[in-house]
């Protein structure tokens, strides 16, 4: 592991366990124990680190998206177990999603970077909707507005579960990530046919 990858690996330990107001350069280098000066020679200051982080986050998000883009077949199972990856990888880096709203206002370039899903991510689902649909999982008889309504849902319920969980319940790790997956997969289920109806039903 290469110095930046440590740095990256303690920022984001810390900025987890504090957010991202109490934690500084100097922080993170203690965390590390190395000068802040030669963290500094890697980041000059914690939004750059911030900026790194985030996108680690977009490449992961892409990664698991494009797993989906063109099933050959899919389940309400897959689609579920695809979820929880992207619930996963929201809960390693919490602390973006739990501050989501400062750190875009902080870091401009994560505002910009997030706009720019749009357009692709949109496609992409609605790919694996049609998929989902052609095998007979999802409802046929669904208007195209309600579909792509139902990505704003989606956009909403994956940014802001974690805050949800924070105020509310208090879940960590594997629960939080099992609970949360399952509310976001339950609002599904008006859409779904008797197949996908069945097969979510084995789920639970």
């Amino acid at each position: 592991m290469d110095t930046k990858e440590k740095i990256r690996n303690a920022a984001l330990k810390l900025f987890n366990e504090q957010g991202i107001d109490a934690i500084t350069i100097r922080h993170i280098a203690k965390e590390l124990d190395i000068s802040h000066g030669n963290l500094q020679y890697h980041y000059k200051n914690t939004n750059d680190i911030i900026l790194v982080l985030f996108n680690e986050v977009n490449d992961g998000f892409t990664h698991l998206i494009g797993i989906k883009e063109k099933p050959a077949t899919i389940t309400f199972s897959d689609f579920r177990s695809w979820t929880e990856q992207l619930f996963e990888l929201i809960w390693q880096y919490r602390f973006i999603f739990l501050h989501f709203v400062e750190v875009t206002r902080r870091v401009p370039a994560v505002k910009t970077v997030y706009s720019s899903w749009d357009k692709s991510r949109e496609e992409q689902f609605l790919l694996l909707f049609d998929a989902l649909i052609k095998e007979g999982v999802f409802r046929d008889d669904i208007p195209d507005h309600i579909w792509k309504n139902l990505i704003t849902q989606i956009y909403i319920m994956g940014d802001f579960w974690l805050s949800h969980n924070e105020i509310k319940l208090n879940l960590k790790g594997k629960k939080a990530v099992h609970h949360y997956c399952q509310v976001f997969c339950d609002q599904f289920y008006p859409y779904l046919t008797a197949k996908g109806r069945q097969q979510a039903d084995q789920d639970q």
